[in-house]
């Protein structure tokens, strides 16, 4: 984007309700961003994506106070936009991989890299909700593409809590994740 500077998400999540509502309210009415998606998760938390310039979320996301966790994501995939849309295609994969993390902003960042990184399909991104807090998704693509997703996520110093691959799903398997 030549003269434009990069698109950037910001997310976090805070342990209380309304410190986290209040530290929306903040940064919005002091920064151009736009707000991407918020809400509440389980048990009793409270989350916020804010979307702008990779400067205006850098700005807006450091004075914040009650923070449980927050990350940056500059250069935000199309495909990751989606995906928080809940937008994703029916399609039958030769592979899936599946990765749970203990917070939101963690699985967010970690699933940027790894569809950035090699050639999977988001299959489905899950905030939070019934989860106490925690975040998953499924990626779908040729084994060794899913191989290569599980080698980037456990050879860094992501912090998930689990990871499964399964080769071959079976039918309708994704109707039911």
């Amino acid at each position: 984007m030549k003269g434009e500077e990069m698109k950037a998400l910001g997310i976090v999540e805070f342990n209380s309700i309304p410190k986290g509502i209040e530290e929306l309210d903040k940064i919005i009415k002091f920064n151009e961003l736009k707000i991407y998606k918020a809400g509440v998760t389980c048990p009793g938390k409270y989350y916020f994506i804010v979307y702008g310039d990779n400067s205006s979320v850098k700005d807006g996301l450091k004075d914040l106070t009650g923070e449980r966790c927050k990350q940056v994501i500059s250069g935000v995939s199309e495909k990751l936009l989606e995906a928080l849309n809940r937008k994703r295609e029916d399609k039958k994969f030769k592979a899936i991989g599946v990765v749970e993390f203990l917070n939101i902003a963690d699985g967010v960042k970690v699933l940027d890299h790894v569809i950035k990184s090699v050639d999977v399909d988001i299959v489905k991104l899950v905030l939070g909700w019934t989860l106490a807090g925690k975040c998953y998704f499924v990626v779908g693509g040729e084994t060794s593409s899913i191989d290569e997703a599980i080698v980037l996520v456990t050879g860094s110093s992501y912090k998930y809590m689990d990871i499964s691959k399964i080769n071959n799903p079976v039918e309708n398997i994704l109707d039911y994740i």
